[in-house]
């Protein structure tokens, strides 16, 4: 069984994520016009941003914006490889693809293929890499062969066996090596999700698609947000720029700074302006003149930020003592250059070209709910991996920890070791730091005795600031 007429994009660029070429062609598939520069564009990839601790990322759900091209929804383990191959079939059947995740471990033509590396990188002391599944879409299935579409990294597209296609879907938790690895996301057996168009797109709603694209970007990169959530800040385009600045600045005045953070920071400011490099050459082919020649000019700027990245890695290797005083004249000037260059971009695209923002910002009761969903589903890995029985069924009044609990400190420990990484899916990296800790705090009133209590703890202590969110 195999979809019909399917001739896929393989020559990816090596910088976007795994998933958006699936997206693509889904969203194809589903009569909808597509491209990867407005997929990345949609959830903000063109758009400088980092963490205060210097993580450069792209942070869309720090926004408020509504999902603007695709929605992913119907995200999920099945029960077993056989339902698995049912829900298979059923799609290629009605002409679609099959999205599942797993692990590139167990992928025969990937370079990850059981090689000792890929588990030595995840779990090294001080890796900044976190752990999360790999997406590839079936195509076709056989008696003894699965055909998957996976270009990224790999530009594969072809057969594998069943048997390797298993291993796949169980996933990286399924290995047990990586168990002490970062993870950033929930890991899944069996995992697969559905993904639809928001609304259909012809000629001309893509077109409108790009200038919202557009629109965004420079409304957002000349504002420069910085957003405060906890104790963590994230900054925003031109926000970004000011950050390295103030890196750079505090170490030609003799205070303390982190030389890392200043390679990090200006080492990764390239990958924002390679995607919005991509959606203006697309956004020239539709729109046509002068975003051509915006085009042209951004290519200059990326030039410039490639070649101030070489000046320090250069300066650093020499330990050349001026270093910093020379990088920050030449990042002064070109901050200042690619200010002027949004400026005149603004001149052409109509300012109230937008993303849709969400009409309600999430309201004090909205995050206690999601928290409490954290806390549960959290409960529910403990005890399907950890043979805890915690009775989910009391819902909020189900004992944890304490006279009544069902969990010892180890399991205790577990449990907020799960949380946390459910805290940083839902609102980032840093939102639930050193929560496994709290186990080892001396705390005059228990808040681990309930699922309830410890809901009250966490809205009290990790409560993203509700103002930044109104935007």
């Amino acid at each position: 069984m195999m979809i019909q007429s399917f001739a896929p994009v393989m020559d990816i660029p090596y910088y976007y994520p795994c998933n958006f070429p699936l997206i693509h062609e889904v969203l194809l598939r589903q009569g909808s016009i597509s491209s990867l520069a407005l997929l990345a564009a949609s959830r903000l990839y063109c758009l400088p941003s980092c963490a205060d601790n210097g993580l450069v990322k792209p942070y869309f759900h720090k926004l408020d914006y509504e999902e603007p091209i695709w929605e992913m929804y119907g995200q999920r383990e099945l029960g077993s490889f056989e339902e698995g191959k049912v829900h298979m079939r059923q799609h290629i059947g009605e002409g679609g693809l099959f999205l599942a995740t797993g692990t590139s471990y167990y992928l025969p033509y990937c370079e990850d293929y059981q090689n000792p590396e890929y588990i030595r990188k995840h779990v090294k002391q001080g890796s900044r890499l976190h752990l999360v599944d790999h997406w590839i879409a079936v195509y076709g299935i056989e008696d003894e062969h699965v055909h998957v579409y996976d270009p990224v990294p790999s530009k594969y597209m072809g057969k594998v066996s069943q048997e390797a296609f298993h291993e796949f879907w169980k996933g990286n938790q399924s290995i047990p090596e990586l168990a002490p690895a970062k993870r950033k996301e929930k890991l899944r057996t069996y995992g697969t999700m559905d993904v639809r168009a928001t609304g259909r797109l012809d000629s001309s709603g893509y077109r409108d698609m790009l200038i919202q694209a557009l629109g965004t970007q420079i409304s957002e990169f000349m504002t420069g947000r910085t957003i405060i959530q906890g104790e963590r800040s994230y900054h925003f385009g031109q926000g970004m720029s000011l950050h390295l600045m103030k890196a750079l600045q505090e170490g030609n005045e003799g205070k303390q700074t982190n030389d890392t953070l200043v390679s990090n920071l200006l080492f990764d400011m390239r990958w924002s302006r390679y995607f919005l490099r991509d959606l203006l050459q697309e956004a020239a082919l539709w729109l046509g003149s002068p975003l051509d020649q915006h085009s042209v000019a951004f290519d200059a700027i990326i030039e410039r930020w490639e070649k101030a990245n070489q000046l320090l890695q250069v300066s650093r290797i020499k330990q050349r003592a001026d270093w910093r005083v020379q990088l920050t004249s030449v990042m002064h000037q070109l901050i200042a250059d690619e200010w002027r260059w949004y400026e005149a971009l603004r001149r052409t695209v109509p300012q109230e070209a937008c993303f849709n923002r969400q009409m309600e910002p999430r309201t004090e009761n909205g995050y206690r709910d999601a928290l409490l969903r954290i806390v549960l589903d959290s409960c529910q890995e403990l005890n399907a991996y950890h043979n805890t029985t915690i009775p989910l069924d009391k819902g909020g009044n189900a004992p944890l920890y304490g006279r009544d609990g069902q969990l010892d400190s180890l399991e205790l420990v577990s449990l907020l070791a799960v949380i946390e990484q459910g805290l940083e899916e839902e609102w980032g990296t840093g939102a639930g730091a050193a929560l496994s800790e709290m186990a080892a705090a001396s705390v005059p009133e228990s808040p681990y005795q309930t699922v309830d209590s410890l809901v009250n703890y966490l809205e009290r202590q990790w409560l993203p600031d509700q103002e930044e969110d109104v935007g």
